[in-house]
């Protein structure tokens, strides 16, 4: 079974190539909601997100013609943000601050009761409190599937560095959901 791209989405593309300006703010409208997610995983400023994500979008719209229709539009839209993302980490000299590690914060509250009732903005709670250097590994790697030879490219760290990196985000994450759990079966 080979992909088939959507007509519409096919007539949106060669609209935004030809420079339609209504084409390319129906196609930034259509996706920005769905991309914004991945730059709100690596930066927990929503303006900070928002501006790189703005830049992402024109470097696609500037990248189009390079967009083959056998692959799926979103997951090359997820890329080119997630890498705008960590240039953007990069070029603002924070790779040494962000990707190196830092004093362990105390497990943050989370107003959830049980597993089954945890929201999205809960899980973005718990990864937001995690050190930068910690949450940008297990970003690249439980949400956009990157193994860890690939993160440590991405990231300029050795693969033993991204391992132990995600263990570590694991356990604090496992450790804070537990901590705010508990703090929530007393209140009850």
């Amino acid at each position: 079974m080979s992909f088939r791209p959507d007509p519409s989405i096919v007539a949106l593309i060669a609209a935004c190539k030809a420079g339609d300006r209504r084409a390319q703010e129906a196609f930034y409208r259509r996706f920005f909601p769905k991309l914004l997610p991945v730059t709100l995983r690596y930066l927990r400023n929503r303006e900070e997100a928002v501006s790189v994500l703005n830049h992402a979008m024109l470097r696609a719209f500037q990248s189009l013609d390079d967009y083959r229709e056998e692959h799926k539009l979103e997951a090359w839209l997820a890329t080119i943000v997630r890498r705008t993302t960590l240039n953007f980490i990069r070029d603002e000299g924070r790779a040494r601050r962000r990707f190196q590690p830092e004093a362990y914060d105390p497990p943050v509250s989370v107003a959830n009761g049980a597993l089954d009732r945890l929201h999205a903005e809960d899980i973005i709670k718990l990864l937001h409190a995690l050190p930068d250097y910690l949450r940008v590994v297990f970003s690249l790697s439980v949400f956009d599937g990157l193994i860890h030879e690939e993160i440590a490219a991405e990231l300029d760290i050795t693969v033993a560095a991204s391992r132990w990196r995600l263990a570590k985000a694991r356990e604090l994450l496992r450790d804070r959901y537990t901590s705010a759990n508990h703090l929530n079966e007393s209140l009850s």
